[in-house]
């Protein structure tokens, strides 16, 4: 494509002498690297540009999921641990029996939901069907959280407990019982998080977790403290031990993909005109963000994820980071590409723009 600058406004702008490359991408949204060929007229400039990706100093917000996008695996069952790890000896056979009822309770309830639901997944071709596959998920999901609320799995725990319990099981694993109890990270996470604060880029969190305490603790130190990172998730009521929504959005119970998409949206609109956002998830109940997103970038650990297969079941090419990204489909960019971890992702031209 071509831009036309105003010879005065270039000047005003820059000495015409430092016009280069590097200047001119700032100009430019979602392009990897640019070329240019400059035409002098006597009034102005013409950039042939060819776009590419870049997420180079722009105004917007990298927003990720947390279970298996920041975290290698789903840590429900991690969390779940909490009242025995932090009173060892006092809980009683009873709470582990509770969580197996509630564990099974729900997988049943899912694959019965899922048996019933017509259209099947394989008749599910276009976002809008399944898009209200995963909103009928409401159902299910409830009945789950009830199941936890009325347990009182998480009674008399504090705010403290679940963010120093997050710090612990990053560091040392459950109880220090061994490296397969600990919740690990995806690798480069951290030096991720710290080119894109480089860059001015702000960072948030969309998760249906349970508890927004122990995401902040798990991700506290890796992200070098919390200052500026904005956490929307559930929380636990204190000392009750019930699930509660995010105050910003009403104390409502977040479960579906359309709940994380509100999400998204307070967070991306938050002080006013909306940013620009980056968003990260690997499961389908981030396909609503995904979509939306100005790039969206599906963690998987190889092509044939559950959630990239869904893609393609609706008509979505999803190009891994190495390879063709933003193509088109019927006249249609594709904003989506995937990676195996942040390491991956670095290592692409996709963030080039975030490298010092």
């Amino acid at each position: 494509m071509q831009a036309r600058f105003d010879s005065a406004v270039i000047s005003h702008l820059l000495h015409i002498q430092r016009l280069t490359t590097d200047y001119l991408k700032h100009f430019v949204f979602l392009f990897r690297s640019a070329s240019f060929s400059l035409h002098n007229t006597q009034e102005t400039f013409t950039a042939t540009i060819y776009p590419a990706f870049c997420l180079e100093k722009m105004a917007g917000i990298i927003i990720l999921d947390f279970d298996g996008t920041i975290t290698t695996a789903d840590t429900i069952n991690t969390l779940a641990s909490l009242p025995t790890s932090h009173h060892p000896g006092e809980v009683t056979e009873g709470h582990e029996k509770l969580w197996e009822e509630i564990v099974e309770g729900y997988v049943a309830d899912h694959a019965e939901h899922t048996k019933n639901y017509v259209p099947e997944a394989k008749g599910r071709t276009t976002l809008g069907q399944e898009l209200e596959y995963l909103e009928s998920l409401r159902g299910p999901e409830g009945v789950s959280i009830g199941r936890v609320s009325r347990g009182s799995l998480f009674a008399n725990l504090r705010e403290e407990d679940f963010r120093v319990f997050g710090q612990r099981i990053v560091e040392n694993g459950r109880g220090g019982e061994g490296e397969e109890e600990r919740v690990v990270l995806r690798r480069g996470f951290k030096e991720f998080v710290g080119r894109c604060r480089e860059n001015g880029w702000e960072i948030g969190v969309v998760s249906v977790n349970w508890s927004r305490d122990f995401i902040m603790g798990v991700i506290s130190e890796q992200c070098g403290g919390l200052d500026g990172v904005k956490v929307v998730a559930n929380g636990i009521r204190y000392p009750e031990g019930t699930i509660e929504g995010p105050k910003e959005l009403g104390r409502e119970v977040m479960m579906t993909a359309g709940d994380k998409l509100r999400g998204m949206e307070l967070l991306s609109k938050e002080g006013g005109e909306r940013k620009r956002v980056v968003y990260f998830g690997d499961s389908t109940t981030d396909l609503a963000c995904l979509v939306e997103a100005d790039l969206g970038v599906v963690v998987a650990d190889e092509e044939e994820g559950k959630l990239l297969v869904t893609l393609r079941r609706i008509g979505y090419g999803v190009p891994h980071v190495g390879g063709e990204y933003r193509r088109e489909k019927d006249g249609k960019k594709q904003g989506m590409v995937w990676a195996r971890d942040f390491e991956e992702l670095m290592r692409s031209g996709v963030v080039e723009g975030l490298r010092r």
